[in-house]
């Protein structure tokens, strides 16, 4: 009994610490600029910016954030008109945008099969770089089911 009693002071005060390191995930807010699922709404123009000017996202527009393993997953991301590349990564996987315009740049995926270790939430990371290197970037929930 006196065992029992202390194994089950162990684990509440393991998991009173884990609760107050700050090792459980803290759940990110979605980016005004994103769009989830298909809209009525266009996505806006790139706005138009000289080769020095910083890069900027100006909208995001993913399938879903929430990605069924066997299903499809797209997207398009609006920049500024000077960005070079634009890249998404998590700490799963990165995947660089194929360019379609001048600000525009789209992507459509085929999510096979993962194993369960990679199934949960991950923080998506879009950056747009500029042709001089410099960043911006989105950050936003994302998860595998």
């Amino acid at each position: 009994m006196n065992s029992a009693r202390l194994r089950l002071r162990g684990a509440i005060a393991a998991l009173v610490t884990l609760a107050l390191c700050g090792c459980a995930p803290i759940p990110l807010a979605m980016p005004p600029n994103v769009r989830i699922g298909a809209s009525a709404r266009a996505l806006p123009e790139p706005r138009v910016r000289g080769n020095a000017a910083p890069a900027a996202i100006e909208a995001i527009e993913l399938s879903s954030n929430d990605v069924r393993r066997g299903r499809t997953w797209s997207g398009t991301i609006v920049t500024s008109t000077n960005v070079a590349s634009v890249e998404i990564r998590s700490n799963l996987f990165s995947l660089d945008v194929p360019r379609q315009s001048y600000g525009r740049f789209a992507f459509r995926v085929n999510v096979f099969d993962l194993p369960p270790i990679f199934i949960r939430a991950y923080r998506l990371r879009i950056i747009a770089r500029n042709s001089a290197g410099a960043s911006v970037e989105e950050d936003l929930p994302f998860r595998f089911r």
